[in-house]
This record gives structure tokens, C-alpha cells and sequence, in this order.
């Protein structure tokens, strides 16, 4: 079984309590029971920087059930594709084009999600 990485930096929390509620809302969201990291972002103010690992269903089409994870949250995202390991990396930067699938997702300025190797 394959492994996901994702990573998110918040901004507008001025508080742990609000990166932790943000972080399990997420969680509930992608269907993780892993639970999350998180720790202050010193690069932004009241930023959290959230990690959370999770697990890919279905190996044939990771490509595919990554790309749905990612778009329950928001979108547009910027793809990488290896060819060599038919596996995606996928980006996420907040901009006037953003579309977030809850609105207690805004808090969300930039977005990794990778396959662990």
C-alpha cells in the first residue's frame, strides 16, 4: 500500500486551537485517521504548517484518487507527473483563482501532496 504526504500552509490563525480545527477538518475531509503535525510557520504570520500522512486505496490509479483527494479541498492545482514511477506531485498556491470546496478551507495559502516512496 502507498502512502500520501500532504503538507499545508495556513495563514490568518492567530491561534493553535484554530490550525488544529482546520487541520482535523481537512483530515475528515481526505478520509485520514492518521491525525496530523503541525507546528507555527515562522516564513508567514500566524501561519501553521500541517503534515499530514495518509493512504492510497486504490495502487492502479493513484494518479486518479490523488487528484480526487486534492480537489475536495480546493483548486487549481499544479501537476507534476514521473513518467518512470506513473505517480503525480501536486501544488497548491492560494491566488484570485482559488475555488475552496468548504469555506473553512481560505485559511489555506499553499499545498503539497506527494506519493511517499
Amino acid at each position: 500500500m502507498k502512502n500520501f504526504r500532504l503538507t499545508l500552509i495556513t495563514e490568518n490563525q492567530n491561534s493553535l486551537e484554530k490550525g488544529k480545527k482546520f487541520a482535523n477538518l481537512i483530515c475528515e475531509t481526505l478520509n485520514c485517521e492518521n491525525g496530523f503535525e503541525i507546528s507555527k510557520y515562522e516564513k508567514l504570520k500566524n501561519s501553521y504548517r500541517i503534515g499530514i500522512i495518509g493512504k492510497i486505496a486504490d495502487q492502479n490509479n493513484s494518479i486518479s484518487e490523488s487528484i480526487e483527494l486534492t480537489d475536495r479541498i480546493c483548486s487549481p492545482w499544479i501537476m507534476n507527473f514521473d513518467r518512470t514511477e506513473n505517480e503525480v506531485e501536486l501544488m497548491f498556491n492560494k491566488s484570485e483563482l482559488a475555488n475552496y470546496r468548504n469555506e473553512n478551507f481560505n485559511t489555506l495559502n499553499w499545498a503539497n501532496f506527494g506519493i511517499e516512496k
